[in-house]
Order: C-alpha cells, then structure tokens, then sequence
C-alpha cells in the first residue's frame, strides 16, 4: 500500500491525544492535589523503611563485659571510681579494647563472649540484642544488603503493573507488605525464641519492608497528570521520602528500641490501608489497554473535582475513542505469546539502547550517591539524629531544585549540570578530606545536593522515555540496576584497604563522566506526551505514520 507519508503526518499532527483531554479535565486541581497527598504516603513509607537499619541495627559503642564476680551487672556507662578502676585493669587500652579482656589480671587477652553497650544514643538495639560486633559484624550487614537486594523485586513489580494496572498492582504489593511484616513482628513480639530465630524473622522482615510499590506510585503520581506537571508530580514522591527519613528519625529518637519502631513502622503501612480502595487506576494504562468505558468514568470523576463541565472534554475524548478504534480495527487481534513479546523488546534496537542507558545510569548514579555520603564521615562529632536531618535536608533541597530546573532547561541538560558538579565534588573530596575534615564536609554536603539533583531528574526523565506498555517495567528495571549500585558501594568501602581509598574517587568520577557521555544518546522529552505504545514489529507489508512522542520521531513499515 503506497500511502502518503505527508498526509498520514499531517493526520497524525491534528489528531487529538489522551493528554489533550486530560488538560481539559484539569491536569491540575483538586482531583490530582487530593490523590497527590495520599499517594505519597507510600514514598513516606518507604523512606521510614529504608532508614530503620540506621536505628534498629545501629553501630553502638561497647566493650567486653566485666567478669560477674568483680562487678554483677556491669553496664557500659560509668558507675564509680571503683567501676572505672576495674575497667583499666580488666580492658585493654588499646583499639582492640572492644572485643578483648584480660586474662585473670595478667597481659594475656582472650576474645570476650559478653559485651556492655552504650544505650545513651540508640537506645537499645537489635545489634546489642544479636550481640552483633566484632567477630559477628558481618552479619549484621545481612540485613541491610538483604533490603538492597530485595528491592530488585520491582522488576516484577513493575511487570505486574503493566499486566494488570498500576492499581491493583498497588493493592496486591502493599498488602502483602503489611501481613507478611505484622506476622513477624507478632512472632518476635510475643513467640519465645532463639536469637537466630529472631534474626531470620527480622531478615524476612526487612526483605518484605523492601518489596513497596513506591516505583509503581510514582508513575501514577506522573499519569495522573499530563507532560507539563509530570516534574511536580515525580518530585513531589522524592520529597515525600525525605520527610519520611526525618519521620523514622523522630520515632527513633521518641522510642530506642528497634522493636517498637518496627512497630511504628507497620502502624505508618496501615494507615495507607483504607486509602487503597480509593487509589485511581493510570488513565494511560486504561487507554493503552483499551478500557475506555472505564476511562470514561474516571474522567467524568477527575472533570467533576476540578470543576470542569464535561461539555468541555467529553466530545474530544469521544472523537479520541473513535479514532484509537479505528486505528485499532487494523489489527490482527492476535495475542502474541510471551516469549515472543520478550524476542520482540530484546531485538528492538531503540528500545534496548535506552533501557540499557536507564540502567547504566541507575547504577552509577547510586554508586555516587553512596560514595558521597561516605564522605559525610568528617560530621562524624555531630549528633546522628541531626546528621540525618541535614542529610534529609539537602536531598530535599537537591530534589527540589531539580523540579525547577527541567522546567527550564529540560531533562538531559539538568541531569548533565547536576552530574557535573557532582564530578568536581568527587574529585576535591580526595584532596582535602585527610587534612581539612570540615572542608570535605561542605564539599560532601554539596555533592549530596548535586547526586540527589541527578536522581531527581533521572527518576522523572527513565519513565518518560518508554511507552506506557513497558514504562513500569523499565522503571523496575532503572531501579533493580540502582540497587546494584547500592549493595556494591558499601562492600568496595569495606575491602578497599584506607591508603588506596582516594583512588575510588577518582574512578568513580570517570564512571559520572561516561554517564554524562551515555544520556547524550538519549532524546529529551520535556513536554512531550507520554508514548502509548512501542511498535515491535518487523517491517511489513504497509508504511505507516506512528507518533511515538519523540519529536513526531517516524516508524516506516513497509
């Protein structure tokens, strides 16, 4: 079929598209701001989650415990000069003095097997319950990178939400959070144990707090609107989580004890509970999937809040609905297996050029992110409650500006400048940190800003770029690929020995600047619509226009 490609253009050009209907729906009112709010409930959620490692496995101060016959309940905190005498002669003064006593008051020592701990900051602790130091520190970071490793679930998460819908995929996920993490809390709770039973319990615990919906929220938040608010929309969940770091640091402070904070934690989850019967579904999934009875309604209910009469958006999106059928009507109706939508997305160049790129920048843009906090170390004399405000502080901060800068410059230009100055903040740090500590603070609070800047950014700009067919996949994707990047940084911290450390900088720096090579493969979409769908298919036996949102980018079949 010889067909005009000039015609078929201008067709396309003047057709009306789903976000021409949601702007005259409200884009932006009472519907989207009342959803807004309750949605981010969940990023809250999930930044209490995410930092209880810091509070309820805590590293502590301790020492070996006295023998119970010099002193019966020894505790760590100073008693008497008595007290403090026996402490010199029975402990070493030496950096080894936290995990060795003296032998019968001679200089031989031996590995203590009962520890005192420091209660004045963290209170009491699954670390001191565990007796997780010295020689049992490693498996203590079990639960911290067991949370890291279970977050790459979103890649079925993700899966999940363009099978069934962002809704239920929602349901599905935070309610088994929520019973999965009450039933072991319960256990621990109330249930006699070991300690070992107790630690698979809490490792259950921490990789089930992991597997959240926060991804598949946050394209909601970002399809609930249309392509000139989807930055607010994004920003507002990254926000939403920093509140929740300050939140958890609060509950911490207010209860020091890793138990009752677990507790507070699942009290958080239930109150989402009743909200998910209200939660709306994608208005661009419902489209790309055809349900457009149901769209309907939720257009009706979205114009309603905002105030819109459906004279207004009803005739556009009924001439949308007779177009997209008739477009569809050219279909075969055959449903491809999966193996065959999987051969389809693994040979499609485009598509796997970009979801390759998300990845690559996922994982070294968390890899950044953990090795500038590692700098952070130099505010080490500062109390750990407001360490971690400041730090919350900043990332809001970095979030923030982000939100204003892709408005005006656009995606791939902000997330260059932000990576760049998180390259020169990676590469003063090395210079300065052994002597000047305050200075490589700054330096690394400023860093901080610049890495949170570039996640603001990437996680608004890797949604954007994929269809809606496949944009929660390759959201779980970007995201599985970051947590990567999570696990790997604190291990490369442990094994690298301290004199070769300033090296890491350096490579690190070199990984930002291919990352900045990388993004400039990618197309930038700021006020571009989100695409419908990705065609897979081979050429064919017609030409055919398809808009598929970037810049009116063309698809030729013949």
């Amino acid at each position: 079929n010889d067909v005009s490609v000039k015609s078929t253009n201008s067709q396309v050009n003047s057709s009306i598209k789903l976000e021409d209907v949601l702007r005259r729906c409200g884009d932006l009112g009472r519907y989207q701001y009342c959803h807004y709010f309750f949605l981010n409930l969940i990023p809250l959620v999930s930044g209490i989650t995410t930092f209880f490692y810091v509070y309820g496995a805590a590293d502590i101060q301790h020492r070996c415990q006295l023998p119970q016959d010099l002193w019966p309940h020894d505790s760590y905190q100073i008693i008497n000069s008595t007290h403090q005498e026996l402490i010199n002669l029975w402990i070493p003064q030496s950096s080894l003095s936290k995990c060795s006593i003296y032998t019968n008051g001679s200089n031989e020592t031996n590995q203590c097997i009962n520890w005192v701990y420091d209660r004045s900051v963290f209170g009491k602790t699954f670390t001191e319950e565990a007796n997780f130091v010295c020689h049992n520190t490693v498996k203590k970071s079990f639960l911290s990178t067991l949370y890291q490793m279970a977050g790459m679930v979103v890649l079925l998460s993700g899966r999940l939400g363009d099978k069934i819908g962002r809704r239920k995929a929602i349901h599905i996920v935070t309610i088994f959070m929520f019973v999965t993490s009450t039933l072991t809390q319960i256990f621990m709770q109330f249930i006699p144990m070991s300690i070992n039973t107790k630690f698979a319990l809490l490792l259950i615990n921490q990789f089930v707090s992991s597997v959240d919906c926060y991804s598949l929220v946050f394209l909601l938040l970002m399809e609930l609107t249309s392509s000139s608010h989807t930055n607010l929309a994004g920003n507002l969940a990254l926000v939403a989580f920093t509140v929740g770091e300050c939140i958890v640091t609060l509950f911490a402070y207010l209860t020091r004890d890793w138990l009752s904070l677990k507790w507070l934690t699942s009290m958080c989850v239930a109150l989402i509970i009743p909200y998910l019967y209200f939660v709306p579904e994608s208005p661009f999934w419902l489209f790309s999937n055809q349900h457009y009875d149901q769209l309907e309604l939720q257009l009706k209910k979205m114009a309603s809040t905002n105030g819109h009469a459906e004279s207004k958006w009803l005739p556009f999106y009924r001439r949308l609905v007779r177009s997209q059928k008739s477009k569809d009507s050219f279909d075969t109706g055959v449903t491809l297996p999966f193996h065959t939508k999987v051969k389809q997305l693994l040979t499609h160049i485009p598509t796997m050029t970009r979801l390759l790129v998300s990845g690559t920048i996922g994982l070294f843009t968390m890899l950044l992110y953990f090795k500038i906090s590692y700098g952070l170390a130099a505010m080490n004399r500062v109390n750990p409650y407001i360490n971690i405000i400041i730090g919350a502080a900043v990332e809001c901060a970095g979030y923030t500006s982000a939100s204003i800068l892709i408005n005006k410059i656009g995606r791939k230009k902000s997330f260059i400048c932000y990576m760049t100055l998180t390259i020169i903040c990676t590469l003063i740090i090395p210079f300065i940190m052994e002597q000047y500590p305050i200075e490589t603070a700054i330096v690394a609070q400023v860093g901080k800003f610049a890495i949170s800047g570039s996640l603001g950014v990437s996680w608004i700009y890797i949604p954007e770029l994929f269809a809606t067919t496949i944009r929660a996949f390759a959201s779980g994707f970007f995201i599985s690929v970051g947590r990567i990047g999570a696990i790997t940084a604190p291990i490369v911290e442990t094994l690298i020995d301290d004199k070769y450390m300033y090296l890491t900088f350096y490579i690190y720096a070199g990984l930002a600047f291919i990352t900045v090579g990388l993004t400039l493969l990618l197309p930038e979409t700021k006020n571009v619509p989100f695409i419908d769908k990705t065609d897979f298919r081979k050429p064919g036996r017609n030409i055919e226009m398809i808009n598929s949102g970037f810049e009116n980018e063309r698809i030729v079949r013949f």
